[in-house]
């Protein structure tokens, strides 16, 4: 890092659940289920110079969140499917009035679209996470894709203090049909499952972006199931998991 070089952390998501709750929120609201989700934590002490040229990530819509430090990114409008994905710094200057340099700082949740030419500048210290996903038609919408949650096992240095007025979304959930009995099933990805009366069926959809709610939001008879299932808790979910094995994290390398 003193050299300037970027130190990235693959599918980052399995050691950080608020992240993973965030991709869930982006997956429900945004892109959709059944496309290939990834996450990066890039580490950089910037130069002031871009690391790595002017390029486009290929058919993915990316979002960038900054969580330290300052970056910029100038980008241009969309290149063809077939163009490299390195380009030449020449594609600037045919027409500037089509590009723009926006300063991403603390805090900034910013989305690329796919096929997007960009180039990244660091000013000094930067922490920051990129989340993608593929733009391929997606595959069937089954229950798999709705609540997949690839956070791994372990421990946590510290569970946050419970609240007397909020509830957290604890795990992504999909409401099932109504019923015959007049019910509508609430499944996890474990195999958890929480049986609503379907009156609260449209209020339950809600939950599938992992809101945090407001106790007094949550009606009495939805309340009792959701907390026996494990689904809702009095506690923010942790901020980071030490995993039980490390080396299965997905593309972590060790020395």
């Amino acid at each position: 890092m003193r050299e300037g070089r970027t130190i990235f952390f693959p599918q980052i998501h399995q050691v950080l659940p608020r992240l993973a709750r965030l991709m869930v929120g982006i997956r429900v609201l945004l892109v959709g289920p059944a496309r290939e989700e990834a996450s990066y934590l890039f580490a950089v002490e910037g130069q002031g110079r871009a690391g790595m040229g002017l390029h486009h990530d290929g058919a993915v819509n990316a979002f960038w969140l900054q969580l330290e430090g300052r970056r910029t990114v100038t980008i241009g409008p969309p290149v063809s499917a077939r163009a490299p994905l390195d380009l030449p710094d020449t594609l600037v200057a045919r027409d500037r009035r089509m590009w723009r340099t926006i300063d991403l700082t603390p805090g900034t949740l910013f989305h690329m679209p796919p096929r997007t030419p960009h180039r990244v500048v660091c000013h000094g210290r930067s922490l920051a996470v990129s989340m993608t996903w593929t733009c391929a038609r997606p595959r069937a919408r089954n229950l798999e894709a709705l609540v997949a949650w690839d956070v791994v096992d372990g421990t946590v240095d510290a569970i946050p203090r419970p609240s007397r007025d909020r509830l957290w979304v604890q795990v992504p959930i999909a409401p099932g049909p109504v019923d015959p009995h007049g019910t509508v099933t609430l499944s996890t990805a474990d195999g958890g499952a929480a049986r609503l009366p379907a009156a609260f069926r449209a209020w339950a959809t809600q939950l599938t972006a992992m809101p945090t709610l407001e106790r007094g939001s949550v009606p009495a008879d939805a309340l009792r199931p959701l907390s026996s299932a494990g689904i809702v808790a009095p506690v923010d979910l942790p901020l980071v998991v030490r995993p039980a094995r490390p080396r299965a994290l997905d593309g972590w390398r060790f020395a």
